[in-house]
């Protein structure tokens, strides 16, 4: 019976970690950034890379110039391309979330009191730091 309550702990668990990357997997791959494009790598301006990388290799206004017109037509290109998906991204994303919800309450019904308030505490500091990358990539 134990041992039984543990394999259930850990295929609940197992969900809760699929779930999370998926989420955190999607949410990296289709989110729109500040100047309208789609970020593969966490949404953030690409700019403010190219801004670094110009410093760094020395390229003049002209080269510059060129970098960020090419950016900015590949963004709006991969923006473009998403655009269809987006209904059904939000409509999966909403499923994924209830699927994800009722997995949390079922592995915190296994838990013990104490346990619980640990999970608590991690669910919180989670999504704590799922805000504040949330507020770092919102447009200002």
């Amino acid at each position: 019976m134990q041992q039984t309550k543990l394999v259930a702990a850990l295929v609940i668990l197992g969900a809760f970690v699929a779930g999370g990357a998926l989420g955190v997997a999607g949410d990296r791959a289709l989110r729109t950034n500040s100047r309208g494009g789609t970020g593969a790598r966490g949404g953030g301006d690409p700019h403010t890379f190219w801004d670094r990388t110009a410093t760094e290799w020395g390229l003049n206004a002209d080269q510059r110039h060129l970098i960020d017109s090419l950016m900015d037509a590949q963004h709006a290109k991969i923006s473009a391309l998403y655009k269809p998906l987006r209904p059904a991204i939000d409509s999966v994303d909403g499923l994924a979330r209830v699927i994800s919800d009722s997995t949390q309450a079922s592995l915190r019904r296994a838990l013990t009191p104490e346990q619980q308030k640990k999970f608590d505490a991690m669910r919180a500091e989670m999504k704590k730091r799922d805000s504040e990358r949330r507020a770092r990539r919102s447009p200002n």
